[in-house]
């Protein structure tokens, strides 16, 4: 008599401990969505010449990077949203994902950095190779 409330209480532990890593892993794709949505973003270094390091590539203010990284921002803010990402990473990735629409590619591109630094405070600071790798160079600099 007394196993069965001791055996349903170690299986709601258990279910319990598994949430956590579920949660974890949509914040952890969202960030990954962001970090690509903000290389789209990002304007190829320009070495103080008129043209960038490859002449066929796109990136920056292009209309079809713009794009890209609205859909990239709204697959980052579902699986936020849905893995209980922090409110602030939410709101900047509203905003992102806003200004992407609205094809005002630097706020897009700034607002989805901030994004990125509530993001990886959540994720303590992993997976590293993102959350140390900030985008370098570009026309625009945070304030």
């Amino acid at each position: 008599m007394r196993m069965k409330p001791m055996l349903l209480t170690a299986a709601a532990a258990l279910l319990c401990m598994g949430m956590p890593h579920v949660a974890q892993a949509q914040v952890s794709d969202a960030l990954s969505s962001t970090a690509q949505a903000v290389k789209e973003l990002t304007d190829f270094p320009g070495l103080g010449k008129r043209t960038t390091v490859d002449l066929n590539a796109r990136g920056g203010a292009d209309v079809g990077q713009i794009k890209k990284a609205a859909g990239l921002y709204q697959e980052a803010l579902e699986k936020a949203k849905s893995g209980s990402a922090d409110q602030k990473a939410i709101k900047q990735l509203e905003m992102a994902y806003k200004y992407a629409k609205a094809s005002l590619h630097k706020e897009a591109r700034l607002s989805g950095e901030g994004a990125l630094f509530y993001l990886c405070k959540q994720n303590n600071g992993e997976p590293k190779e993102t959350c140390d790798k900030v985008p370098k160079f570009g026309s625009y600099v945070a304030p």
